[in-house]
C-alpha cells in the first residue's frame, strides 16, 4: 500500500442513503407482515433485510453524485412509503387501525432490478472496475450476495458453518445456477419421498373418528353419485399436546406442568381436577378463559393443583436426571376440512376448515407400539446412523436441555417423533440410492435433494419436545421462537403425514420458497410484480454466488487486494451462539444432505473452536476462571476482540487499497462495539461514515420486554493513510466527538428512531472521530483503571463521550424545565434510563456505564432502591426499573422521611395519589413545600413526558398534576391529538 496515495473517490453511502426508506422497508419485511424467500428457507439467526443488504451493496460501489431519486427507485421504494408509515404510527397511537395503506406501494423486496437499472449501475461506479466484486466473510443468511447477485453483481459468500454454507448454496448458488430445472427435479423427488414416508410411518398415528355430522354428509356425497355441490369432509388429528409430569414431593399426586392451560385464541382452555384415586389429574375441555386452571409451574417451581405445595428450585432438574421425568398426552387438535362452492357450483380455491380440541384416549398415545418398532429396526439404523446419537456438548446455550434429562440430540424428540424423523431419513437416503442406481443423480438432481433435507428441518423445528402449541395462533412454534434452547415444560406433537401439515406443509412451502428465488434470480423480469408459482423455462442467472465455508480469518479462495468492496454482517459478540444453536439442525443434515455430500458435514458437529463469538463457555474451565463469572467474561470479551482482530486483517489483505468495507452491527453493549471497533482500527481501517437503519420489529420474542436495539448501524471502513490520520491530543479527540455528535443529533431525530437507538447510532459518528486519531493517549489517568491502562482512550472513551451528548440532548427533548434544573444525579439517571429502556430489562454493566455519565454508580445503597435484579447478580446480570408503587410498597421512600433526591419525592407523591387519594397527595406535597419547588416540578413533567402507555404510575402522576398546577397533564413525546383532525386512510 503506498501511503502516499491519491485519495479514493467518495463512495454514496460514506455521503448520503435513504434512512427513512430503508427503515420502513426493512420492517415490511419481517414476520407477521411478508417475508421474502431467504427468510422461509430455513432459520438462520440474525438474518438482515434484503432491502438494507441491496442499499449497502449497491451505495459502497456507487459513486458520490450519483442520483439520488433513481437509487431509491431501483430499491423498489419511494419516499411516499415513509408518509405512509408516519400516517400509520399517528393512528395507532390514536387507537385506529388503518386500511390497506400500502396498497398501491408493494414490498420493496419484490423488485428485481431492470436491466436499465443494472446498466446504470454499472455506469456510475466509483472505481474503474467495470465487473466488481463482492464479499461477504461471514453470510450467515446469505441477504448480503443474494442481493449483490440481483444486482449483477460477482459476489462470494463465506462462512465457517457448514448449516449456514448449504443455506447460502441453496439460497444464492443453486437457484441462479440451475433455474427451472432445479425446480422441476424437486416437484418430482418430493412426490415420490412424500409417498415413500407415508408408506413407512402409515401405523404409527391412529386414525381418527369421524363424527356424526361428517359421515351423514360422505354418505350422501357418494349416495347422489358425487354431487358438485357436495363434496367430501375429512377429521384428522393434527396436533398431539403433550405436558412434563412430576411427582408431588408433598402429597405424591403426579403434576403435569404447563405454565398456563389455554388451547385456543378463542379462550377454550382446561380445567384441572386432581383424582386422588388415580393418582393423577383428570382434564376438561372448557369454553373461556375464567374456567381454567392456573398454571402449574412458574420461574422452573412447579405448584401442585392438589395440595397447592410448590417444589423446590431444581427439583424438576433432580427428577429429570433421575429418569422419573414423564410426558403425558393430555388433548389433541383436531381439523374438520371441507370444499365449498360458489353460487354457479363450482369450487372454492380454499378448503374450508374448522378447529376443534378433545381429550386424548388411550389409544392416542402409541408409544408401546413404537418402542417396538424402534428396538426392531434399531440394529439396522444403527449401523447406518439414521438417528441423531451425537451428544450435546455443555456451552452457552445447551446447559438447560442437558439439566433436564436430554444428554443427545437423539433426546430432543419422543419416541414416536425419533421413528417419525428416523423414516423421513430412510426414505431419503432410500431415493437417493435409486436415483444414482438408475444414473439420473446429476448436480441439479443433488441440489433438488438438498432442498429436500432443508425442508424436513423445518419439520423437525416443530415437531421436538422443545416445541409448543401457541394459543395465540393456533398453531405449533418452532424450536427457535427464541434464540436459545429453553425448556418446555408441555410441548406439541405435529404428525408427519397429515393433510395440510408435516410433509404436506414442509414440501409445497419449499418449493414455493425455491419458485419465488429462482424468480428473484432472474433479473430482467423486472419490476414490482408478484412472484410467480413457476419461473418461466429460461430464468437462469449470470450471477450465481461462490461459495466457501473458510475461516472469516483465513481466506484460502481469495487473493490479495483482489476484492472491490466487502459488505458483510459479523457476528454479534455474545447476542447469538450461531454453532450451538444450528447443531440442532447440523445432525440431522448429517444424515440427509450430508448423504450426498458428505465433504460438507464430516465433523462430529459444529465447529466452535474457531467461532469468532464472545464465548463465556470456552473459558468455564480455563485457570483464571474460578475467580468468577467477571473474569469468564472478561476472557470471552478479549477473545472476541482478537477473533475480530484477526477477521478484519484478513478483510485488509483482500480489500482493495481504494476499496470500501461496509458492516451492518447491532447490539446495546459498549463492550460489544468497543470490541469491535479495536478490530477495524488495529487492523488499519478508519471508519468514514455511519448509518443507522431500523430493522427489528418489536414483536420479536428475543426483543420483546427488553431494553434491545431495534436498529442496525451500517459502518463504512477504508483501510487508513499516511494522508488520513489524524494526531490529536485526549481532550482534543474528545472535542471532536462532541462537535461530531450534535452536529448528527438532528438527523438522528429526523430518523424517528427510539431514545435507545438514538443512544446506539451517536456511537457511530464517536467512532468516526476516533478511529481517525487512533492511537490515543491520556494526559491524566482514568479514574477507574490502574497502571498504563489508565492512561490508553479506548473506543468506550469515546463512547461514554456520546452517551453523554446524547444524555443533554435528550434532558431538552423531554422538557425545557427539567433540562433547566435536572436536579441531583439519581434523578437525573432514573429520567434518562426510563426515557431509554422503560419497563424493559436491561444489562447492569450498561446501565451502570450510563449512570457514571451523569456521576453515580448503581452499586451504591440509595442507587439500589430504584431498581430490582431480574436475572442474575451484579455484573453481567439484568436489572428492571421500579415503579414508583413498587418502590413505595418496598419502604424504599415514605412520606414520613422524604429524601433531597427529587425522584424520591416525586415518586412518594404519585404512590401517594395511587394508594390513598389525590388531596392527601397534594397536602403532603404543599406541607413538604414541594408544590413549588422547580426541581421537583420538573421532575414530574419529565416523568409524564416519558411514561409509556400502560404504566401503572402514569394515571396517578397525571391526576396529581391536573389537580396540583391546575394544568392538562403534559404529553408523551410524538403524541399531538390535534393531528386527526386531517383526513386518514380509510379506518377498519
Amino acid at each position: 500500500m503506498n501511503p502516499h496515495a491519491a485519495p479514493a473517490s467518495r463512495r454514496l453511502i460514506e455521503e448520503w442513503l435513504p434512512i427513512n426508506e430503508l427503515s420502513v422497508e426493512s420492517l415490511r419485511e419481517k414476520p407477521f407482515t411478508a417475508m421474502p424467500a431467504p427468510n422461509y428457507l430455513h432459520v438462520w439467526w440474525a438474518r438482515r433485510p434484503l432491502i438494507a443488504a441491496r442499499a449497502a451493496v449497491a451505495a459502497s460501489l456507487l459513486d458520490a453524485g450519483a442520483d439520488q431519486e433513481t437509487f431509491i427507485a431501483m430499491l423498489g421504494t419511494s419516499p411516499a412509503v415513509v408518509g405512509i408509515n408516519d400516517r400509520l404510527n399517528d393512528a395507532k397511537a390514536a387507537g385506529i387501525r388503518l386500511k390497506n395503506p400500502y396498497r398501491d406501494h408493494p414490498r420493496a423486496f419484490y423488485h428485481n432490478p431492470t436491466d436499465r437499472e443494472i446498466q446504470w449501475l454499472r455506469d456510475n461506479l466509483a472505481a474503474d472496475n467495470a465487473d466488481p466484486l463482492v464479499l461477504d466473510i461471514t453470510a450467515g443468511g446469505g441477504s448480503i450476495p443474494f442481493e449483490a447477485g440481483r444486482l449483477g453483481f460477482r459476489s462470494h459468500a463465506n462462512d465457517l458453518n457448514p448449516v449456514a454454507a448449504l443455506i447460502l448454496r441453496a439460497t444464492c448458488q443453486w437457484p441462479q445456477k440451475y433455474g427451472r430445472a432445479l425446480l422441476d427435479a424437486y416437484d418430482e423427488i418430493s412426490r415420490r419421498f412424500q409417498n415413500r414416508v407415508a408408506e413407512l410411518v402409515a401405523d404409527i398415528y391412529p386414525p381418527e373418528q369421524q363424527p356424526e355430522w361428517m359421515a351423514e354428509w360422505n354418505e350422501l356425497y357418494e349416495a347422489e353419485i358425487k354431487n358438485s355441490r357436495i363434496a367430501p369432509a375429512h377429521r384428522y388429528a393434527q396436533t398431539y399436546l403433550w405436558a412434563g409430569a412430576i411427582e408431588c414431593p408433598s402429597c405424591g399426586i403426579a403434576i403435569p406442568l404447563s405454565p398456563n392451560w389455554r388451547l385456543s385464541s378463542s379462550g377454550i382452555g382446561l380445567r384441572l381436577s386432581p383424582n386422588p384415586d388415580s393418582g393423577q389429574c383428570d382434564f376438561h375441555i372448557v369454553p373461556t378463559v375464567r374456567e381454567h386452571s392456573p398454571g402449574t409451574i412458574a420461574d422452573a417451581i412447579p405448584t401442585c393443583p392438589a395440595c397447592g405445595a410448590s417444589a423446590p428450585k431444581g427439583y424438576i432438574s433432580q427428577e429429570a436426571q433421575a429418569g422419573r421425568y414423564k410426558h403425558w398426552l393430555y388433548a389433541v387438535v383436531l381439523r374438520d376440512q371441507w370444499q365449498e362452492f360458489t353460487q354457479h357450483g363450482r369450487p372454492k380455491a380454499k378448503l374450508s376448515s374448522m378447529l376443534s380440541f378433545r381429550l386424548a384416549k388411550p389409544d392416542d398415545d402409541t408409544t408401546a407400539d413404537v418402542l417396538k418398532r424402534l428396538a426392531a429396526v434399531q440394529p439396522q439404523w444403527d449401523a447406518a446412523g439414521i438417528l441423531p446419537d451425537e451428544i450435546l456438548e455443555r456451552a452457552n446455550k445447551t446447559d438447560t436441555p442437558i439439566d433436564y434429562g436430554m444428554p443427545s440430540w437423539r433426546a430432543m424428540f419422543s419416541p414416536r417423533q425419533q421413528l417419525a424423523h428416523g423414516c423421513c431419513v430412510q426414505a431419503f437416503r432410500e431415493l437417493v440410492d435409486q436415483d444414482e442406481a438408475a444414473g439420473v443423480l446429476d448436480d441439479t438432481r443433488r441440489a433438488a435433494w438438498c432442498y429436500i433435507a432443508l425442508a424436513l428441518d423445518k419439520l423437525i423445528a416443530r415437531n421436538n419436545l422443545l416445541s409448543v402449541w401457541d394459543s395465540s395462533t393456533d398453531k405449533v412454534a418452532g424450536i427457535f421462537a427464541t434464540h436459545d434452547f429453553g425448556m418446555k415444560w408441555s410441548h406439541a406433537e405435529m404428525a408427519v403425514t397429515i393433510r395440510g401439515l408435516g410433509l404436506e406443509w414442509v414440501l409445497p412451502e419449499t418449493r414455493k420458497c425455491l419458485g419465488e428465488l429462482i424468480a428473484f434470480s432472474k433479473r430482467n423480469a423486472g419490476g414490482n410484480d408478484a412472484i410467480p408459482a413457476t419461473p418461466p423455462a429460461e430464468s437462469l442467472s449470470d450471477t450465481p454466488s461462490d461459495v466457501t465455508d473458510d475461516s472469516a480469518h483465513l481466506l484460502i479462495s481469495i487473493g490479495d487486494r483482489s476484492v472491490d468492496t466487502i459488505v458483510f454482517d459479523p457476528p454479534y459478540y455474545d447476542n447469538v451462539s450461531y454453532a450451538e444453536l444450528s447443531d440442532f439442525y447440523y445432525v440431522w443434515l448429517k444424515r440427509t444432505a450430508g448423504y450426498i455430500h458428505p465433504e460438507w458435514f464430516n465433523s462430529y458437529l459444529t465447529d466452535k473452536g474457531n467461532e469468532a463469538i464472545a464465548s463465556p463457555a470456552r473459558f468455564r474451565n480455563a485457570a483464571g476462571s474460578r475467580n468468577g463469572a467477571g473474569s469468564v467474561k472478561r476472557q470471552a470479551y478479549e477473545d472476541y476482540v482478537a477473533r475480530m482482530q484477526r477477521i478484519f486483517a484478513e478483510c485488509r489483505r483482500v480489500v482493495k487499497d481504494d476499496g470500501i468495507v461496509t458492516l451492518m452491527f447491532t447490539h446495546k453493549s459498549t463492550d460489544a462495539w468497543d470490541a469491535l471497533t479495536m478490530g477495524i482500527i488495529d487492523a488499519g481501517f478508519r471508519i468514514t461514515a455511519t448509518w443507522p437503519v431500523k430493522t427489528e420489529s418489536d414483536i420479536s420474542l428475543h426483543i420483546r420486554d427488553r431494553a434491545a436495539a431495534r436498529s442496525t448501524i451500517l459502518l463504512v471502513c477504508r483501510p487508513k493513510t499516511a494522508a488520513t490520520a489524524e494526531d490529536k491530543s485526549w481532550d482534543q479527540v474528545k472535542q471532536d466527538i462532541a462537535d461530531r455528535v450534535r452536529e448528527r443529533l438532528p438527523a438522528l431525530e429526523s430518523y424517528g428512531l427510539r431514545p435507545l437507538d438514538i443512544y446506539l447510532a451517536s456511537f457511530g459518528p464517536a467512532l468516526e472521530v476516533i478511529s481517525n486519531s487512533w492511537p490515543i493517549r491520556r494526559a491524566r489517568a482514568h479514574p477507574h483503571r490502574t497502571g498504563d491502562a489508565a492512561f490508553i482512550v479506548t473506543p468506550n472513551d469515546a463512547l461514554q463521550v456520546a452517551r453523554q451528548e446524547v444524555f443533554a440532548a435528550r434532558r431538552r427533548k423531554i422538557s425545557d424545565r427539567w433540562a433547566q434544573n435536572p436536579g441531583d444525579p439519581l434523578t437525573e439517571f432514573y429520567i434518562l434510563a426510563q426515557d431509554s429502556a422503560g419497563s424493559a430489562r436491561m444489562p447492569f454493566d450498561e446501565a451502570n456505564m450510563a449512570a457514571r455519565c451523569v456521576g453515580i454508580d448503581l452499586t451504591h445503597t440509595a442507587a439500589r432502591q430504584i431498581y430490582a435484579q431480574r436475572s442474575g447478580g451484579g455484573s453481567g446480570g439484568d436489572i428492571e426499573l421500579l415503579t414508583a408503587q413498587q418502590r413505595f410498597a418496598r419502604g424504599y421512600i415514605s412520606e414520613q422521611a422524604p429524601t433531597a433526591r427529587s425522584i424520591d419525592r416525586v415518586h412518594t407523591a404519585i404512590a401517594l395519589a395511587a394508594s390513598r387519594n389525590v388531596n392527601g397527595a397534594i397536602g403532603w406535597c404543599r406541607h413538604q413545600g414541594f408544590q413549588d419547588d422547580p426541581a421537583f416540578r420538573g421532575a414530574l413533567e419529565a416523568l409524564l413526558r416519558i411514561m409509556k402507555t400502560g404504566d401503572p404510575d402514569r394515571a396517578p402522576a397525571r391526576t396529581l398534576w391536573s389537580e396540583m398546577y391546575r394544568e392538562t397533564p403534559p404529553e408523551p413525546e410524538g403524541v399531538q391529538p390535534e393531528l386527526f383532525a386531517a383526513a386518514l386512510p380509510e379506518p377498519i
